[in-house]
């Protein structure tokens, strides 16, 4: 069956409304994926050059010019959604200078058409650029928990790489590949193939859509929503293997507990809005003393904090929680460019048998003797390894 190419342009514009308004809708209800959004200008983008180039089949200013660009944005915009969707810091000038040149060739072609020959290899040299472009963007930008997404979209993008580098080939030499099988298909399966590609694509990025809600879903119930550090499920399932880890090779492992000092009256005389900015200030203060690779840092609950520190020398842990103490009592935190004056209160213990669960029970009975005793200060379980610096 044969269909022209006004024919084939009312199709492929049909096809991309259908696609262009899911993408459309998705981005109503899912307001959080900023990608998305892109996305669905791309493909109505897609769908008018697919409407402008199918009124016309003579090369006029509406397909060569209009349509062209069209196309040409559309692979910006889906190149810049790859990026912003895989939080990889590409500028918009340069996609869009791509297209700029693309515009200027193809002004030069509507006012001085070059041969059949020439007008199809820039095409398809411009598309290849496009394909590569995004391709390497996907496999070698994209974060290891989303390859298997990412290489399915990729892959989608290396067969139409693929499909123009062989229709370049068939006319850099028809005397060799004229009226063969190849010629065939590739003619006929032309604009069959931009429209199959639509659909590979919508797919494509869908999938990579519902990957990064699924993690970013998983990465909420692992994380506090106010800090960004573990919360205290997540703390609890990592510690357990962590310190079991730790005590299967003989290591001694250290649990610090903090507690800030008078957190309720910070809450009470200066908003909880002040209150929040002190809790992350504090997270900032213990990050910047230097944690070592391998720590766990999360959220406890309200204002208390846990530091899981495995395979430490038990008196390097007693000189770290020292010093992240003075750090903390050294650095107010600024509200509205007010400081307020904070202090907190460690208990600590460390253990080279010990399980998780008896780790923090004892980091706990030292924390509340370490308030008891005046606060800022640190105080060790009596049982811990830390002997030399219990008070």
């Amino acid at each position: 069956m044969h269909f022209d190419l006004f024919t084939l342009g009312v199709i492929g514009a049909a096809i991309g409304i259908a696609i262009s308004m899911s993408f459309t809708l998705l981005g109503l209800v899912l307001r959080g994926l900023p990608a998305l959004r892109i996305w669905a200008i791309a493909f109505w983008v897609l769908t008018a050059a697919a409407f402008a180039q199918g009124l016309n089949e003579d090369g006029s200013m509406l397909s060569t010019i209009v349509g062209g660009g069209m196309i040409a944005l559309a692979n910006a915009l889906m190149l810049m959604g790859i990026a912003i969707h895989l939080r990889y810091p590409l500028r918009w000038r340069w996609p869009m200078a791509v297209v700029g040149l693309f515009l200027a060739n193809q002004i030069s072609v509507y006012l001085s058409p070059p041969s059949q020959t020439v007008s199809a290899l820039m095409f398809g040299a411009y598309s290849v650029v496009w394909d590569l472009w995004m391709i390497w963007v996907l496999l070698w930008r994209s974060p290891r928990d989303m390859r298997n997404t990412c290489g399915f979209t990729a892959l989608i993008f290396a067969i139409d790489a693929v499909f123009y580098l062989l229709r370049s080939v068939v006319v850099l030499f028809p005397e060799r590949f004229a009226s063969t099988a190849l010629d065939d298909l590739l003619t006929t399966w032309n604009y069959l193939f931009g429209i199959l590609s639509s659909f590979l694509l919508s797919t494509g990025f869908t999938l990579m859509l519902a990957e990064r809600l699924t993690l970013d879903l998983r990465r909420l119930a692992h994380t506090d929503g106010l800090t960004g550090l573990l919360n205290r499920g997540a703390l609890i399932e990592a510690g357990l293997r962590l310190v079991d880890a730790c005590r299967a090779r003989g290591q001694a492992c250290c649990v610090l507990m903090f507690d800030l000092d008078n957190f309720k009256a910070i809450n009470d005389g200066w908003g909880h809005a002040a209150g929040d900015a002190v809790l992350n200030h504090f997270v900032e203060v213990i990050r910047d003393t230097g944690l070592a690779q391998g720590a766990l840092f999360a959220r406890y609950g309200g204002e208390e904090f846990v530091l899981v520190l495995p395979a430490i020398d038990p008196a390097h842990a007693g000189a770290m929680a020292e010093r992240m103490c003075a750090a903390v009592a050294a650095r107010p935190a600024l509200f509205h460019g007010r400081p307020i004056n904070i202090t907190t209160s460690v208990g600590g213990a460390a253990a080279v048998d010990a399980n998780f669960e008896q780790l923090v029970s004892a980091a706990d009975v030292a924390l509340y003797r370490a308030k008891r005793q005046g606060r800022n200060q640190v105080a060790w379980n009596p049982g811990g390894a830390v002997a030399s610096v219990v008070p």
